[in-house]
């Protein structure tokens, strides 16, 4: 089960997922797109602190199609990312931003 809490926020979506990310779970990101598609967001921060599971190959698809859904002019942050919960090498990723915690990632843009 994958549980998607979205606010809005200073030009950022802020979108948290709780609960686990696979093949069966990743459908109900639906939600996400249709925000980005009808708001035109740019920034997206992806809060994955109280992610307990995630598939590896979900998870990458997931990363690379927010990037291309906020476009170049865009950024993907991604928090609470823990090499132990994933075994996901993200560095195969480009333009993607890591942080510990919401707060440092929302630092990082200047609106």
């Amino acid at each position: 089960m994958l549980k998607i809490e979205c606010e809005y926020k200073k030009g950022i979506l802020f979108v948290r997922l709780i609960g686990n990310i696979n093949k069966s779970t990743i459908k109900d990101m639906e939600i996400v797109d249709n925000m980005i598609n009808k708001a035109g967001i740019k920034y997206l921060l992806i809060n994955l602190e109280k992610v307990t599971i995630i598939n590896y190959c979900e998870i990458s698809k997931l990363i690379k199609k927010y990037k291309r859904l906020i476009g170049e002019d865009g950024k993907l942050l991604i928090c609470g990312y823990s090499k132990n919960k994933m075994n996901l090498e993200i560095n195969s990723v480009d333009s993607i931003y890591l942080y510990d915690r919401e707060v440092s990632a929302f630092n990082i843009i200047n609106i």
